[in-house]
């Protein structure tokens, strides 16, 4: 069995000019592409119950689909997880700590502005059985870092991540799927037991938690092309 693993931006109606940004899913298109999953007999897990099916800690239920969330737009939580909630799936937040409650500005100037959770949303989805993990501090690239820098954006945001959460934190998101060996080195140095990248694959029971593969998903992405895109992810070999 391999696990495919989907990566979301932001659940919203994009800005006109804005349309073909592959940050945006609509929030009805997101809500058919989980009737689509659903009706197939997909089941939600998380990026920590994927890791530890990969130790060997524990089963998935047969047709397992994680769906995570990069930089914890404040949008996730009020059009999707909702709707996640209804389906009973759990879902992966990855959130970049030092804008918690903040906007996108500092790592993508260009992009329309848009809100992130902060701190007590978080902590109420993690209480309600989602996973929140950390994005890095200020979403850089983390191959391009090392010695103390590389320690500040992953130690430090898995500190301040645990901090506001009051619980283990144990998962993380490569910004922009940035990574090299000496990443995921570091990586696991700071503590996280699961690391996910945008490289397009499934996940197979002997592959690497601490490079996890994914699928993007965004943009007017029309669903034949959706279940396309998945199924070729399913039966490709995972290089990991």
């Amino acid at each position: 069995m391999r696990v495919a693993v989907l990566c979301y931006h932001r659940i919203e109606q994009p800005p006109l000019g804005a349309e073909a940004d592959t940050n945006f899913v609509t929030p009805a298109r997101f809500a058919a592409q989980m009737e689509w999953l659903a009706s197939r007999g997909f089941t939600g897990v998380t990026v920590h119950d994927i890791a530890r099916w990969q130790r060997g800690e524990t089963t998935l239920p047969a047709r397992p689909i994680a769906i995570t969330f990069d930089d914890a737009y404040l949008s996730v939580a009020t059009r999707a997880v909702p709707y996640l909630d209804r389906l009973r799936w759990p879902c992966t937040i990855f959130a970049v700590t030092s804008q918690l409650g903040g906007t996108n500005a500092s790592w993508d100037p260009g992009a329309p502005r848009a809100a992130l959770m902060a701190a007590p949303m978080l902590r109420a989805l993690a209480a309600a059985g989602h996973e929140v993990g950390s994005h890095s501090r200020t979403h850089r690239r983390i191959r391009d870092l090392g010695g103390t820098a590389a320690t500040d954006e992953l130690a430090g945001s898995r500190a301040d991540l645990e901090t506001a959460l009051g619980t283990t934190v144990e998962s993380f998101a490569f910004p922009y799927g940035s990574h090299d060996p000496e990443a995921v080195k570091q990586v696991c140095q700071a503590g996280y037991r699961a690391a996910c990248t945008l490289k397009r694959w499934a996940n197979p029971r002997r592959g690497n938690p601490l490079r996890l593969g994914r699928m993007s998903v965004g943009g007017p992405l029309p669903m034949w092309q959706f279940a396309l895109k998945l199924r070729k992810l399913l039966l490709m070999p995972a290089w990991v």
